[in-house]
């Protein structure tokens, strides 16, 4: 008797469905622009403390014996120059700035005495250790925050300059030096910094207070500098 037919080969199992593809990782968001934007032909941004008290002061010798008061700079300390390049200031940017001199109190400053950079720069000296160890703070805290920042190897020296010998006459500088002397002390209160942008002119990017508690951002004003706005030797 014949054998019965052998059972056909199983088919082999059916390989499980594939997954679908995986979405490709989202984007992370963009950081978004300070509010107002910075302008996109900006050159430079600056950290300065604006000394809008010693206009009255010094406006005039300032107008005719440095030229970046006429680029819109009013009376100011240089204090972190340069800052960020200005296409890439975000919001980040200014939430870290902000955190970084937060813990730096407002004091008050007083200008006591008119000195000289050799014969090249008069400038308003702040009297006192607690004035210059603050202004210095400042600096301190924000390169920290921001570690690429280029910097000097020689210790910040506050200072509101006057005048430039680049721009005017020895002749011009002595004359205002006797004519400010009798007129200082100046005492000012010094409660916030600025991020100053350089266009044609420079322009207040944002106000920076200082002594705020954490989590507190106060929005700054915008807008050409003024006596009321930017102040320094930058060029």
């Amino acid at each position: 008797m014949a054998d019965p037919p052998a059972d056909p080969p199983a088919d082999p199992p059916a390989d499980p469905p594939a997954d679908p593809p995986a979405d490709p990782p989202a984007d992370p968001p963009a950081d978004p622009p300070i509010d107002p934007p910075i302008d996109p032909t900006a050159r430079r941004t600056m950290i300065a403390a604006l000394v809008p008290e010693a206009e009255p002061l010094v406006g005039a010798f300032r107008d005719e014996l440095d030229p970046t008061a006429r680029r819109g700079l009013g009376a100011h300390l240089t204090l972190v120059y340069p800052f960020v390049v200005p296409a890439e200031v975000t919001a980040t940017t200014l939430a870290t700035l902000r955190a970084a001199v937060a813990p730096v109190p407002a004091f008050s400053c007083t200008f006591g005495e008119l000195r000289w950079f050799g014969s090249r720069v008069l400038w308003l000296a702040p009297d006192g250790e607690h004035a210059v160890d603050a202004f210095r703070e400042i600096a301190e805290r924000v390169h920290a925050a921001f570690p690429d920042l280029a910097r000097e190897d020689r210790e910040l020296v506050p200072h509101l300059t006057v005048g430039l010998r680049r721009a005017a006459s020895t002749a011009a500088l002595r004359r205002a030096e006797a004519a400010l002397a009798p007129r200082l002390p100046l005492t000012v209160r010094v409660e916030a910094v600025q991020l100053l942008v350089r266009t044609e002119t420079w322009d207040v990017g944002a106000e920076v207070p200082l002594g705020v508690a954490p989590g507190v951002s106060p929005s700054g004003p915008s807008g050409p500098g003024s006596p009321a706005s930017p102040g320094s030797s930058a060029g």
